[in-house]
């Protein structure tokens, strides 16, 4: 697909739909995509992602330290891409349910991650207990690579299991893969019935 998504009358113009593919910042990387559904009238936005891999940066305990994080770059131009989209959405229609999710190949803490926080959404995985905060282990290091990030207002009504069914296991255990899943649980009553009020 070559032609971008966008948000215009109060839904996406392709359903689904991809988010900026012929930007320079999805450059060999998959194009996120976003999606439109309609929950019981509450409109939900839902993007997938699969940014940018840190292939090429050095190893966490390598020998360059601080860490060289050549590919930190193009994440951060992705973030702000899915961002722009996810604002435009947000400007147009606050009460739009946004549900960002996917493989974001970086962490919680980096600065992809709060760049696209800082477009007003939240994400979850900080409120998973510190010792099960993790979906795939990479040379021994468990690490949080895979995110939920929702709407403001859907930050307390939605609650994150990270299922560790794959990455505690080699292969040879019969893994489906090298990453865990994420359940995530979002409860619309509150914002379906606010929705109910003002009309």
């Amino acid at each position: 697909a070559t032609t971008s998504v966008a948000y215009e009358n109060n839904q996406l113009t392709r359903n689904p739909g991809r988010i900026a593919p012929q930007d320079p910042a999805f450059e060999d990387v998959r194009k996120s995509l976003a999606a439109q559904f309609d929950f019981k009238g509450q409109q939900v936005i839902a993007i997938a992602n699969h940014w940018k891999s840190k292939r090429g940066d050095d190893g966490l305990f390598g020998s360059h330290q601080p860490v060289r994080l050549t590919s930190e770059p193009q994440r951060v131009e992705i973030a702000h891409r899915i961002g722009e989209f996810t604002a435009q959405v947000q400007q147009q229609n606050p009460n739009a349910a946004i549900i960002s999710v996917g493989d974001y190949n970086d962490f919680q803490w980096s600065k992809p991650l709060k760049t696209f926080e800082s477009y007003g959404l939240t994400n979850k995985v900080k409120d998973v207990p510190k010792n099960k905060r993790y979906s795939y282990v990479y040379q021994g290091n468990t690490q949080t690579l895979d995110h939920i990030l929702v709407s403001e207002h859907l930050k307390r009504q939605t609650k994150l299991d990270m299922i560790h069914v794959n990455s505690d296991f080699t292969d040879m255990a019969g893994r489906a893969s090298d990453h865990d899943p994420i359940l995530a649980q979002i409860d619309f009553t509150k914002q379906i019935n606010k929705q109910k009020k003002q009309k």
